[in-house]
């Protein structure tokens, strides 16, 4: 592996992947987008693809270069009704771009060289949660665990702080307020549903990656 590890980043138009990428080029490193569509910020030494993403599904993409570590930030945009319950006509698209594609990002990354894999999951992710949403995120970290990766990192923050390119909902003020007071009360295993700033997501994420321990680490609360 060179001495500034080659980095593949799907997501990094969102909230964390944009936080990902600005602190990956800023130290020079190379990096490969997966995009739906071309970024504005392009650091120095890096290269996008803009690709439909549908297209990993039917096996008519491939990446023609050697990863060594794999950054998955991709999901779908929800309501906040939606992380309590996700109406089934909502299911399948959420799907697909919160399970199908990182998969099979990580799958081609990993046959193109990477040993090293992060991604953004969620606080109570739980693969067979009757909550559908934490449902998906538990059975993405389980698929990414069998994929043979020496590192994996799991991310699992609460509800992230930042500045987003989107309108997210009049009701997130509140939210974020209501949050923010009750956290002195959240202790225990309650902590982990502490709001938490991208930033130090992206952050702990590059930062287990580089320690190339050879094993699954889940970050939350106390870690970012």
């Amino acid at each position: 592996m060179p001495d500034k590890p080659k980095s593949l980043i799907a997501g990094s138009t969102g909230l964390v992947g944009s936080l990902l990428l600005k602190d990956l080029g800023s130290g020079g490193e190379q990096i490969v987008l997966i995009s739906r569509k071309a970024n504005q910020f392009m650091p120095r030494n890096t290269s996008e693809i803009v690709i439909n993403f549908d297209d990993l599904l039917s096996g008519n993409f491939g990446i023609n270069e050697e990863i060594d570590h794999v950054y998955l930030c991709l999901g779908k945009k929800l309501f906040t009704y939606e992380l309590g319950y996700m109406p089934k006509r909502n299911r399948d698209t959420f799907k697909k771009i919160d399970f199908d594609y990182p998969l099979a990002i990580a799958k081609l990354a990993f046959q193109n060289g990477a040993k090293s894999i992060a991604i953004v999951s969620a606080i109570g992710a739980k693969e067979g949660s009757p909550n559908y949403y934490f449902h998906i995120k538990g059975k993405l970290e389980n698929a990414i665990r069998e994929i043979g990766f020496k590192n994996v990192c799991i991310a699992q923050p609460g509800h992230l702080l930042g500045k987003r390119s989107d309108f997210r909902g009049h009701e997130i003020p509140f939210l974020e307020g209501a949050l923010n007071v009750s956290a002195p009360l959240m202790q225990g295993p309650l902590k982990n549903f502490r709001q938490v700033e991208a930033k130090r997501v992206a952050g702990a994420m590059i930062n287990e990656l580089r320690k190339d321990y050879g094993r699954v680490k889940i970050l939350r609360y106390k870690d970012f």
